[in-house]
């Protein structure tokens, strides 16, 4: 698992809740090396194993928590297959750099109304590379050519 555990992923964002000083610091940052930073970060790396974790991952993921409002319940992909034209998309899947990723998904995060799978936004984000985005676009797709009329209920 390289040093993540999502678990604790999970609780931390739970935590930002009540520390609105620190959610707010980490909203504000603008890159994930100015997430480095914050104290929050820090309680989200603490709970990692220090010489096994990406840490330039981890800021992402820390950072964009920071924009989530509510933990959705379904798959990223599928979420953006309803909300996110597929030009937004392939322009995602176009980027190799992790700090346009952590801009890129900010917006996205706000073109969903702060409502992310926590897990799946950190899987994801932790793990961007070429078969990542390939699981993203067998999902956003498989919803976008058909499911989506099918579900337009969720």
């Amino acid at each position: 698992m390289d040093g993540l555990d999502y678990g604790s992923i999970l609780s931390w964002w739970k935590s930002l809740k009540e520390d609105s000083g620190g959610k707010a610091e980490l909203r504000r940052a603008h890159n994930p090396e100015e997430v480095v930073f914050l104290p929050a970060y820090h309680r989200l790396y603490g709970k990692c194993e220090p010489d096994n974790v990406n840490k330039e991952a981890l800021s992402c993921i820390a950072g964009l928590c920071a924009h989530i409002k509510e933990n959705g319940q379904r798959e990223m992909a599928k979420q953006m297959a309803v909300e996110i034209s597929s030009l937004r998309f392939k322009k995602l899947l176009a980027i190799k750099d992790r700090e346009d990723l952590y801009h890129a998904m900010v917006r996205i995060i706000r073109q969903l109304k702060g409502v992310v799978n926590v897990v799946d936004l950190a899987k994801t984000v932790y793990w961007w590379n070429e078969k990542t985005k390939k699981e993203l676009a067998y999902s956003y797709y498989a919803k976008a050519n058909g499911e989506k009329k099918e579900d337009s209920h969720e």
